[in-house]
């Protein structure tokens, strides 16, 4: 997984492990890890409760042993994916699993596909026998006579070389090709699910209708600052921000002019089209306006920015 797995439990705040400084014994285990992954409490505690699922031990690792385990071991997809989150001394620590999950719902979905690619084969090209197996495996319903049909057919499509494999460009190059919105579907990863999302945004005083009766805000009626359009272009430049351009009014040849004026930045596509909006509405591009569209679109953490 090479880069991938680097990135997954790289903290750039900090150097010093959380097991060094807590432990699940103490009352700051939480939120401990919370500050150093910057991820919500209820994230944490919503993983912590998944992680001691998955076996962890009292000092809150997932040891070689657990891991070997027949819950863990048997299925290759996620043999291949846990041992990306292996330390030197073959355990997974529960900050590592927090950075790993918090890295699968932030990047795009390019980064995404590369790192399924990643999985497939160990990063090697993938041939057309392994290729079969995989889909024996992902549909075991099925026919040989279909896994096999099944495979000419997706290497006919995808194998543009003829060499009989699959490279990475090829691999991901096909996965984009497919219908946008159902390949998001698929892709797209929340740690919290978007229901439980909503009503914890509904649950701050600051949204709730009663607040908003008694108390309104003059900051929702104001046009964002570019720096506030910055900070919320950072949340959901990895994500789907075409999303709440389409939200915004933004039309498909609206959002390629943008990706063709900033083809290497996702950041500055999605800040582009933010101060593009902003300037089409002028005073009418209010903050709630904005935060509305982003929470509409399940980007709770980004809406919150907008928060009075």
């Amino acid at each position: 997984m090479g880069a991938y797995s680097s990135s997954f439990i790289a903290n750039p705040k900090s150097n010093v492990a959380v097991s060094s400084f807590s432990h699940p014994s103490k009352p700051n285990w939480i939120t401990a890890h919370a500050i150093a992954t910057e991820l919500s409490i209820a994230e944490v505690e919503r993983l912590w409760l998944r992680f001691e699922q998955m076996g962890a031990t009292k000092d809150g690792l997932l040891t070689p042993q657990v891991l070997a385990s027949p819950a863990l071991s048997s299925d290759v997809f996620v043999k291949n994916i846990l041992k990306c989150f292996k330390s030197a001394d073959g355990n997974i620590s529960f900050e590592s699993f927090l950075k790993a999950l918090k890295w699968c719902e932030s990047q795009e979905m390019q980064v995404k596909a590369r790192a399924m690619f990643q999985m497939l084969n160990s990063g090697n090209p993938i041939p057309k026998d392994i290729f079969l197996r995989i889909l024996s495996r992902i549909y075991p319903e099925e026919s040989e006579e279909e896994v096999k049909r099944i495979t000419d057919v997706f290497f006919k499509a995808v194998d543009m070389s003829r060499k009989g494999v699959i490279d990475e460009p090829s691999f991901v190059h096909a996965v984009l090709g497919l219908p946008r919105q159902r390949t998001q579907s698929i892709l797209n990863f929340h740690i919290l699910p978007e229901q439980l999302r909503q009503d914890m945004h509904n649950n701050l005083p600051e949204f709730s209708s009663q607040a908003a009766y008694h108390s309104p805000s003059p900051y929702v009626s104001q046009v964002p600052s570019d720096n506030i359009l910055k900070e919320v272009a950072e949340k959901i430049h990895r994500k789907d921000w075409d999303l709440v351009a389409n939200r915004l009014g933004f039309f498909a040849d609206d959002i390629s002019a943008i990706r063709s004026k900033n083809p290497d930045s996702t950041f500055k596509q999605a800040f582009d089209m933010l101060k593009t909006w902003k300037i089409r509405e002028g005073s009418n591009a209010k903050a709630s306006t904005l935060e509305r569209t982003l929470r509409n679109a399940g980007m709770v953490e980004a809406s919150l920015l907008l928060a009075p």
